[in-house]
This record gives C-alpha cells, structure tokens and sequence, in this order.
C-alpha cells in the first residue's frame, strides 16, 4: 500500500514539474493554429493584411516570440506598413500567461519617448488555456498628451477579448473612462460588450452594445451634447428560414444640438428578413470595395485630387454591382422597420412606428409600372405606419395637410387637437390613410 500511494506521489510530482513544459507545447500549438486561421481569413475576406512569426524561442517554463502584423493597404489608415510585437510567455500548470510589448516600433517608443516622457501607459497580457481558449486584456493607464495648441487628457480603460483559436468565436467588453480636450470636447463612460459567431466567408451573428455616460462637444453658442446614450447593434441569421435580419436601437436621456433640446430620445431601425444568399453577395462586394478604396487611398500618397479622382472611378466601375446586389436582397418578406420612436420636445411627444414589407420578389424593373399604375403598389406592398407629433413643430404645412393628389381622402397627416396625426395601411388589397380608402 505505501508503495502505491508513494508511486502516486512520484506521478504527481513529475506531472507537476513538468506541467510548464507541457504547457509551453499546448500554446505553440495554438498560436500557430490562430495565426494560420487569421491569415486565412484575412485571405477569404480579399485583404492583403498578414501575420507572419519572426521568432519562436520555447524553453522549459518559458518562452520569447516575436511576430509581425503586415497591414497592408491599411497602411493609408494608420500610417504605418506593420506593427512589431514581443511576447514573453511563462508556462504555469494549467496554461500560458504572456506579456507583449511594443517597444520595437519605433514610431510607438519615439511616441512614448517624446509625448509621455517614457511612461508606456499601454499593457497587453494574454492567457492560453489548454483547451484552445485565448483570453486578451489590454490596459491603458491615464496620460496627457500635447497636440497642436491643446492638452488632450486621456483616461483610463480596459478592453477584454475572449476568442478560440479556431477564430470562430470572439466576444469582447470594454470600458473607457474617456477623454477631455481644455473646453472643447469631453467624453465620459464609455462601454462596449460584443460577440462574434461565424458562420460563413461573410456572414456572422453577432450583437453589439454601446453606452456613453455624456459627451460634449463645443461652448456654449454652438454646442453638442449627449447624455446617458446607449446603442444596440445585432446580425441574426435564421438559417430554417433563409434570412438574415439587422436591428439597431438608439437611445438617448437628453441630445442638445445648438438651441434644440430632445430628452428621452429613443428609435430601433430595422431590415427585417432578408435573402442570406443575397446579403453574403452584398457584403462580399463592399468588403472587395472596402480593400480597393484602401489600396487606392494608399496610392493616392495623401493627395486630394488624386483620392478624388480614383474614388470617382471607384464609384464608377462598382455602382452597377451594388445595384445588381440590392436587387438579389429584394425577396418576399423583406421588411423595413421604424419601430418605437420617442423624442421628448419643448414643443411636445413624438411618437411613431411604420413597417414597409415586399409581398413577392421583386426586381428595379418591375417597379416601373408603378408610375403609370400606382394602384399596384398594394400587390407590391404592405405598409403599416402610425406617427404623431406636435403641430407646432411643421406649422401650417400644405405638404403635410393637404392631399398631394385628388385620389387621397387626406393629407399625410391630418389635425388631432395640438397635434398632427397620420395613420396608414394596405388592408384588404387597398390603401388606407387616416382611415379613408386612398382612390387611385
């Protein structure tokens, strides 16, 4: 029996001791895996960025790396053709914990050199699980820094990244004390949680929130403020149904803009089930246009006319694509929505909803007929909008009282006390608005 337990001890001892250097092993497999799935999907996508390993020196409880990110066309945006890293990994018994610096830029250490007097506020550690899963924390600490005739004060923040090396998965939160510039600009709280699945080159699920405590822009006369904003963002992809869906929601406790105040400010916008198919076309045109402007703005070497020129040829060689694109979106069920509306004014309640669906697929040249025979527009279309706002704030507007044809039982809108109204929907085979049948 003493020599079993004894023989236990022994096992437990070496696995213990020689966890480090099994660990060391499980993270060079998984970064090697991540940077081969990163380059291929920076190659899927079209772009011309890259990872590439300069150095990769394990040992038994630690090890040194060195790797390079080649941007590419993304050069024209920030000015620089690649960003050098070093790594320091120590092995623990369970997984990798590794330190990365970026003190081999140049343009990185002259920043901190010259503008923070040596103070690197920036902290980067990562954390490699044996199971694959890749844990990044980037710290920033406070720091000032001159630029033109202004200090700009920034604060501290944090940005955490969970992904997996397959590069499948990715979920992401944030928070950033903000920024102040004299009596200029402020920005406080901000806050960003996100997540990533892919299911496809160029279809992923994903949502996105953002929230701003307050930002203010400018003095007194000409002024920006925003307080207690807070966005949603989400891709849904039903792959039973063939669709994919994006939701955005906006919302706001008080926007100032000058002399106008709105308070409790809210909206979600929508594009309701649309193709799959057609939506991975679309994205794989802008993301191959998106790489082109890049690579051209990188061409153009900083000069206006030049960038103006390419980018109107651009527009030129690609707005028949785009077209073509949109076209393959538009299939039965495809829905816009304006959903919850709320402004709060000085002037009253804004409050609306409308919702504009395709009844059968449709292509640009079987719109035509409508300008001849508008009353297709109800085998087209069906429409469900209801909107109410302060009369106050249009005034006398014939354009919204008064029928734009003889065919409409009303204006857009008619007079419900101090404010105006509007009400319209297809019902039927016909079109309603504010409850009258629309003669076309």
């Amino acid at each position: 029996m003493k020599k079993i337990v004894g023989g236990i001890v022994v096992l437990i001892a070496v696995a213990g001791i020689s966890a480090p250097f099994f660990s060391g092993l499980v993270m060079e497999r998984v970064i090697k895996r991540s940077f081969n799935n990163l380059n291929t999907l920076y190659a899927e996508n079209g772009s011309d960025a890259s990872i590439e390993m300069v150095r990769y020196d394990r040992g038994f409880s630690s090890t040194q790396i060195e790797w390079k990110m080649k941007l590419g066309s993304l050069q024209a945006v920030y000015g620089v053709d690649e960003i050098l890293f070093v790594d320091h990994a120590r092995h623990g018994l369970t997984g990798v914990v590794s330190t990365t610096s970026l003190d081999k830029n140049k343009w990185f250490a002259d920043f901190v050199g010259n503008k923070l007097a040596g103070k690197n506020p920036l902290t980067i550690t990562t954390e490699y699980s044996f199971s694959g899963q890749i844990n990044a924390a980037i710290t920033l600490d406070a720091f000032s820094v001159p630029i033109e005739d202004d200090v700009v004060d920034i604060k501290a923040g944090k940005v955490v990244l969970f992904c997996d090396d397959t590069l499948k998965n990715f979920s992401s939160e944030a928070s950033w004390e903000g920024f102040s510039v004299a009596q200029k600009a402020q920005v406080d709280g901000i806050a960003i949680t996100s997540t990533l699945e892919k299911i496809s080159t160029y279809l992923w699920d994903a949502t996105l929130s953002l929230a701003v405590e307050k930002c203010k822009i400018g003095g007194e006369l000409e002024r920006f403020e925003l307080v207690n904003f807070k966005g949603d963002y989400s891709i849904d992809a039903d792959s039973e149904e063939n669709t994919i869906s994006v939701v955005t929601t906006f919302g706001a406790d008080q926007l100032l803009a000058g002399s106008e105040k709105v308070d409790k400010g809210f909206v979600r916008l929508g594009v309701i089930n649309m193709d799959i198919q057609g939506f991975e076309e679309f994205m794989k045109l802008y993301t191959e246009m998106a790489h082109g402007v890049l690579q051209d703005m990188h061409d153009a070497e900083d000069d206006p006319e030049i960038m103006k020129t390419i980018l109107q040829e651009q527009m030129s060689r690609t707005q028949f694509q785009f077209l073509a694109a949109y076209e393959k979106l538009m299939k039965k069920g495809l829905e816009l929505q304006i959903s919850d509306l709320y402004a709060k004014l000085s002037a009253g309640e804004v409050t609306g909803d409308a919702a504009l669906s395709l009844n059968k697929d449709m292509t640009f040249a079987q719109f035509v007929p409508l300008l001849q025979q508008p009353e297709l527009v109800v085998d087209i279309f069906s429409l469900q909008s209801n909107v109410r706002l302060p009369a106050g704030l249009v005034g006398d507007n014939p354009m919204l009282l008064s029928p734009l044809y003889s065919g409409m039982p009303t204006g857009l809108f008619v007079q419900d006390g101090g404010n105006l109204s509007h009400k319209a929907e297809t019902r039927d085979g016909k079109l309603y608005l504010n409850g009258q049948v629309v003669v076309f």
